[in-house]
């Protein structure tokens, strides 16, 4: 069980340290309490779940859960090492500027971000034999088949290239969500939002770290962005 590591009660305690600072900081209007997504979020995977679902960390060698959460603390300690610099890096640069070095609007990004998503989308329909509600609501994703579901190890040509195009789609979709916010008419917003909220029961109910990772990455590039203009 996760609780006999001394790595679980170290990782435990600098989580705790740091979901304080960022809760006073929230108190106190700091930008930087946007950290705070990220602590609660590292709580729910790796705090709560080993709870809900004991029988999976079984058969896992006590061994293996401690690097883990030697792991977890190491990433807990670099956050926050690596916050502030990136937050000065996001602050110095005006949101207008990311497009305006190269010469694009956010409407023309959006369009061919949003084109991209779409061919994906349809790709990832097609592998579910058109069945568009399990391919957004993949329901029984841990049991079932979703969109780039594949085998856990796979060496053809083809598991790569629905690994390739999965990562693609995560990147895309979080891409959106920043997106969001860079758009100068309400309609072009409301466009990005929506296909943002038409993938978001795909992230949600998939069920996968990285994927929930990426659109809450997206959220926390937002937060910064438009605090900073």
């Amino acid at each position: 069980m996760v609780t006999s590591e001394l790595t679980f009660y170290l990782a435990a305690a600098a989580l705790l340290v740091l979901s304080v600072e960022s809760c006073l900081k929230l108190l106190n209007g700091d930008s930087f309490s946007i950290t705070l997504a990220v602590y609660v979020t590292v709580f729910g995977w790796y705090f709560v779940d080993p709870f809900l679902n004991p029988e999976q960390y079984t058969y896992i060698p006590s061994f293996l859960i401690s690097e883990s959460y030697a792991q977890v603390l190491l990433f807990l300690i670099g956050f926050r090492l690596f916050m502030p610099v990136a937050q000065r890096w996001i602050v110095q640069r005006r949101s207008t500027d990311v497009f305006h070095v190269q010469r694009f609007t956010p409407e023309q990004v959006l369009i061919v971000t949003g084109a991209i998503w779409l061919l994906l989308l349809l790709i990832g329909i097609a592998r579910m034999e058109g069945d568009v509600v399990g391919a957004l609501f993949p329901i029984d994703s841990r049991a079932g088949a979703t969109m780039w579901g594949r085998s856990a190890v796979a060496t053809s040509a083809t598991g790569f290239l629905i690994a390739t195009a999965g990562y693609i789609f995560n990147a895309v979709t979080a891409f959106l969500g920043v997106l969001v916010f860079f758009q100068r008419s309400a309609f072009w917003r409301c466009l990005a939002g929506a296909i943002f909220v038409i993938s978001l029961p795909y992230f949600l109910f998939e069920a996968t770290s990285l994927q929930r990772f990426c659109l809450l990455s997206s959220r926390i590039c937002s937060m910064a962005v438009t605090r900073s203009s």
